[in-house]
């Protein structure tokens, strides 16, 4: 199932700043909420920043490989 872009991002974002925080809380050490809470507002944009940039090398690579693709069925018929 693929889901459209902006819900992808708000779920990412959404889960990734509860699991960061959640972590950082109930970790062995613990950690009140107010530094976890702004650890949390730190984290989640890197990791949106990285998904998009998976997404990206992705689709990248899909592109390269339907173009060698192509590219084979060429030089093969020739």
């Amino acid at each position: 199932m693929t889901l459209p872009k902006p819900l992808k991002n708000a779920l990412i974002v959404a889960l990734t700043y509860v699991c960061v925080v959640l972590i950082m809380r109930y970790r062995r050490d613990g950690m009140d909420w107010g530094p976890a809470l702004l650890i949390g507002l730190l984290v989640t944009p890197l990791a949106l920043l990285l998904s998009a940039g998976r997404d990206r090398l992705m689709a990248k690579a899909t592109s390269a490989g339907r173009r060698a693709r192509a590219r084979r069925r060429g030089e093969a018929a020739e």
